[in-house]
């Protein structure tokens, strides 16, 4: 027994031994002085530093109490009193400085500035199918961009979506939920289509006209939207229809501008009336439209028996008849645009006629682009009867008359028939 506990206590001092020769501590006798670092000194002076509150410490001092000493030469140093144990030193607070010329910047995805795209409740009812099929729109304009990088199948990715784009411009179910939903005013939508340089112009146009279209809430796919129609009988017993514009129709566009202005190449409308909604003209009947002293805004090559001449790019175009010495308002407006030197629209009906018609829209009117007014001659001077040299404007899609790219399209004259055989009548 007591032989067991010798060993044990035996054991006990080898294991007591093997653990100092391990940790071997410095004698007191050492005569190498060390000095504890800024650390140990701030834990040797505050037994408990982490539980000293930082609220409670008095400004000007250290952990210790101590006062805090900064040079004159660097004033923004932070004193080694400062430094904190196992923590990174104290950052002074930088002085803020009062910014100039400043800009805010534009962070948005959406190309779009309406602020309606950004507050819509998007918890409000819409259908699966619905989104479904916008998506599904968005996800041709991928596949004409993945056919382009390939190298092969293009044409026939552009096709598909030029007649997708032609029928979303009548789908109609879509709402602003879906709209922002289906994400195609946003960069990858319908901007990446009319900001490419690898895909048809006539495509770009078609996007950009549904981009402005839903950015203005216009949602009515109606070719005669806010035209309020009335079919009658006149006293010889025919059936007469008449138009009129809604009194407070809400998007209707002022035609008061110079230029081409939120209009885009190879627009059509399907009667006069609407290109007074859509401000491309003025007037419901008249084929010169402008302001005393500002000149013509747009014109209408139509027939009528003026001595008009269409060659595309060129055009002269006829003013109208007045007195002699006294040219019509009419042809004073186109007067004063040359004088000006400014532009103007010129829309073309299908009822322009003659030898050179071959511009013209199968229905209806089409937008054609800006152009200058060169010159002009005096044909009768008995009625003032002038006609105007006009040349297209320099920098525009071509005239979209022919192809696939001509417009009224397939989808457009379609529409346009139902609602004629709705009035039971032709245009």
């Amino acid at each position: 027994m007591s032989d067991n506990r010798s060993r044990g206590n035996a054991s006990m001092d080898s294991q007591s031994n093997r653990f100092e020769n391990r940790v071997k501590l410095a004698p007191t006798s050492d005569p190498i002085k060390t000095e504890p670092h800024d650390g140990e000194q701030s834990l040797i002076a505050c037994k408990y530093p982490g539980l000293k509150s930082a609220s409670k410490r008095k400004r000007g001092t250290d952990f210790t109490g101590n006062e805090k000493t900064e040079t004159k030469d660097d004033k923004s140093a932070i004193s080694k009193s400062r430094m904190r144990p196992f923590a990174p030193p104290l950052r002074l607070k930088s002085q803020g400085k009062q910014l100039v010329n400043t800009s805010v910047v534009d962070t948005r995805l959406t190309r779009y500035e309406a602020s309606w795209y950004t507050t819509v409740d998007t918890q409000k009812l819409w259908k699966r199918s619905d989104l479904q099929t916008l998506l599904y729109t968005a996800e041709l304009i991928k596949k004409a961009f993945y056919a382009v990088e390939a190298g092969h199948g293009q044409e026939v990715a552009f096709s598909i979506l030029r007649r997708r784009l032609h029928q979303v411009e009548f789908y109609d179910f879509i709402t602003e939920v879906l709209v922002v939903k289906s994400k195609l005013l946003d960069d990858q939508g319908f901007p990446a289509v009319f900001d490419s340089t690898v895909i048809p112009w006539d495509l770009r146009a078609d996007a950009l006209v549904l981009f402005k279209k839903w950015g203005r809430r216009q949602w009515d796919p109606d070719l005669l939207r806010g035209i309020v129609t009335k079919k009658g009988t006149s006293s010889k017993e025919k059936t007469l229809n008449t138009r009129s514009i809604e009194k407070d129709y809400p998007l209707k566009v002022s035609a008061n501008y110079v230029g081409a202005g939120d209009l885009v190449n190879g627009q059509w409308w399907p009667l006069q009336i609407c290109t007074i909604r859509d401000g491309a003209h003025g007037t419901p009947e008249g084929g010169i439209y402008g302001q005393a002293e500002k000149g013509a805004y747009s014109i209408i090559m139509s027939g009528g028996g003026y001595s008009d001449i269409d060659e595309g790019d060129d055009i002269k175009y006829c003013g109208t008849s007045g007195e002699e010495d006294k040219p019509t308002a009419f042809t004073e407006r186109m007067l004063e645009s040359f004088k000006l030197k400014n532009p103007v629209r010129v829309l073309r009906s299908a009822a322009l006629a003659g030898k050179h018609s071959k511009y013209r829209p199968a229905k209806g009117l089409r937008y054609d682009g800006i152009y200058d007014i060169t010159g002009y001659e005096l044909l009768d001077k008995g009625t003032s009867m002038y006609r105007f040299a006009l040349k297209r404007c320099a920098g525009q899609d071509p005239i979209r008359y022919q192809g696939e790219e001509v417009r009224p399209t397939e989808e457009e004259l379609s529409q346009y028939g139902k609602i004629q055989a709705r009035l039971g009548s032709l245009e």
